[in-house]
């Protein structure tokens, strides 16, 4: 089964030595709080009452490796949770971080063992000859 998800993806990198400046933003990503009434401000608890990201984005990934952070999430969370933090820094570490400027998209592709990886490669190959 081939599903494609409606939504549009921005590729984020973030090189290693700034990740512990964009661990709010990435803990927000993954852990959005929830506020009452009685604690915050009208505007501000419509901002915290968003649902985690797993019951509203179709696709989210957080890549570790030694040399960068990237994280993979919808045009709307990047624009609202990481901008911020980027437009924080001063301008020789603003430039470090880099936001992909074209959108991509999520194919999910169900099967199992190596049947799965058979029917990737069947759906990817007609894909990269054409140049996508």
């Amino acid at each position: 089964m081939l599903i494609l998800q409606d939504t549009q993806l921005a590729l984020i990198h973030i090189p290693l030595e700034l990740y512990t400046l964009f661990l709010q933003p990435i803990l927000q990503l993954l852990l959005p709080e929830d506020a009452d009434e009685a604690t915050v401000g009208a505007s501000t608890l419509q901002l915290r009452r968003r649902r985690s990201w797993a019951y509203v984005e179709p696709f989210v990934n957080i890549s570790i490796t030694p040399i960068e952070c990237s994280i993979s999430c919808s045009r709307s969370l990047c624009e609202e949770l990481f901008l911020p933090a980027i437009k924080a820094l001063d301008a020789s570490l603003r430039e470090q971080v880099s936001i992909s400027k074209d959108d991509y998209v999520v194919m999910q592709v169900d099967g199992e063992g190596l049947d799965a990886g058979q029917r990737v490669l069947e759906l990817t190959s007609p894909l990269a000859m054409a140049g996508m």
